[in-house]
């Protein structure tokens, strides 16, 4: 009998170490051979792996990303149009490194080139956009820094349009992921572009110097690099579902490695957190008592979507705090700051977003602003 009695509590005890909650396994960071990485999450801006992420380095032909960008604002603004036929100088002629192999003293349309320098890379195309765009390549790269600060690329310098060696050009793991946001976000349509294989110029047909499309659907862009000085470098995008992350590895010791590290860091970002976005209701937080006003009640909303990451399946664990006053008083503007939406987890800030008014309400007539105001004086001393 008490040999049953004993297997009973035992049994019991296992059922109940069962059914007690799992503290969720820990992720182990990745170790990635290079001189710096970053891990980012476009829409939060959320760094969830990183080292020397603001160390300034030889970036290689990353820098194309900036002299893309400055080409994109002005074809967006009418400044530049794709059709627009370039000139082919000596000197872009004779650029060393990766090329598109452009004819010196021919015209080639602004577009064409433009994906030469995104797909296949070319140096020769990038000095010809310079030239044209800028005056010269020297000049064009102060458009580069100026387009850097507006940014906030604080640990980049721009020297040339190509990436080549030079002295003080450098960029920042963070920066190229801040900068490649910006991209993807901005410029939709011509991000397309960065997920094109095939490039082909006077019957020479190249292709695309990102292996990472080849190996992974999800990836769809960006760009690589390489220089002695700057070693072997890549800044890759994917997507799967509704997240897109963006993994930046600086001076990996080969082809293969910074492949390998991207696509590592990527996968971790994807397996083991969870990118949202929360407080995008159309309804509003939360409504507030108006005092004097032509409307009583007041609506209260986020004033942008709260972007957070947060380990994965922890989202329904998010805790949402509305800090604001019990009561306002008329008049109210629409979008006038109300308060602050507090989100936490484990007692931890994630993020805070100002609360505003949904609508305008005017102050009411005199009858009605003196009986509000004996309604608040009223409940003024009552809570005191």
């Amino acid at each position: 009998m008490f040999g049953l009695f004993t297997k009973g509590l035992i049994a019991s005890a296992l059922l109940l170490w069962c059914c007690l909650p799992r503290a969720q396994a820990q992720p182990v960071q990745p170790d990635i051979d290079a001189k710096a990485w970053v891990l980012y999450e476009i829409n939060s801006g959320a760094v969830l792996s990183s080292k020397n992420p603001d160390l300034a380095l030889p970036p290689a032909s990353i820098t194309k990303l900036m002299m893309n960008y400055v080409l994109f604002s002005r074809l967006e603004s009418g400044e530049l149009q794709s059709s627009d036929m370039v000139p082919i100088s000596e000197q872009a002629w004779r650029a060393e490194g990766s090329r598109m192999f452009a004819d010196v003293n021919t015209r080639i349309e602004l577009g064409h080139l433009l994906k030469s320098t995104i797909i296949q890379s070319g140096n020769d195309a990038s000095i010809a956009l310079a030239e044209f765009t800028g005056g010269s390549e020297f000049a064009f790269a102060q458009l580069m820094n100026q387009e850097a600060r507006k940014l906030g690329l604080d640990h980049s310098n721009f020297v040339n349009s190509t990436g080549l060696p030079d002295e003080g050009h450098l960029m920042s793991a963070l920066d190229i992921a801040k900068l490649s946001a910006a991209i993807i976000k901005e410029y939709p349509e011509q991000y397309a572009w960065y997920a094109e294989k095939v490039y082909t110029h006077n019957d020479i047909t190249q292709y695309n110097r990102n292996k990472l499309l080849w190996k992974d659907d999800s990836v769809d862009g960006l760009k690589t690099g390489y220089t002695e000085a700057a070693g072997f470098c890549l800044v890759g995008s994917a997507k799967r579902a509704k997240q897109r992350w963006i993994a930046v590895v600086m001076g990996a010791k080969s082809q293969e490695a910074r492949e390998a590290a991207v696509l590592e860091l990527l996968n971790y970002g994807f397996n083991y957190f969870d990118a949202t976005e929360l407080l995008n209701q159309q309804g509003g937080l939360t409504s507030v008592k108006v005092y004097g006003g032509e409307t009583d009640q007041v609506l209260l909303q986020a004033s942008e979507p709260a972007n957070v990451v947060v380990p994965k399946g922890r989202q329904a664990e998010i805790v949402t705090t509305l800090h604001h006053s019990p009561y306002f008083e008329a008049p109210i503007e629409v979008g006038q700051p109300m308060g602050l939406a507090q989100l936490t987890l484990d007692g931890d800030t994630l993020i805070e977003v100002p609360l505003i008014a949904t609508s305008q309400i005017n102050a009411a007539g005199w009858w009605k602003r003196f009986v509000d105001s004996i309604k608040l004086r009223a409940k003024q001393f009552w809570e005191d």
